[in-house]
């Protein structure tokens, strides 16, 4: 199945694309989580993801289509 991505900021390093958004191929049922280790995200690295603009955790299953988008929380002032 694939998924479409976008990594935004300085998360684009992250890419497999190198660029902030791609569509990436993942094997059925399966996770946010998997779809990081896949990418090579760092797992201490802070972040919020939204799975279909609804925030998500590695747990969350992903589906044919999904729109993830990883993105660094913004710091108070």
């Amino acid at each position: 199945m694939k998924v479409h991505v976008q990594l935004l900021g300085y998360l684009a390093k992250y890419s497999p694309t190198k660029e902030e958004t791609f569509w990436l191929e993942m094997e059925p049922e399966a996770t946010l989580g998997r779809l990081l280790e896949k990418i090579g995200f760092p797992p201490d690295l802070e972040k919020m993801v939204l799975v279909n603009g609804t925030r998500s955790n590695e747990a969350t299953r992903l589906a044919e289509g999904d729109e993830i988008f990883i993105f660094s929380p913004a710091a108070g002032g």
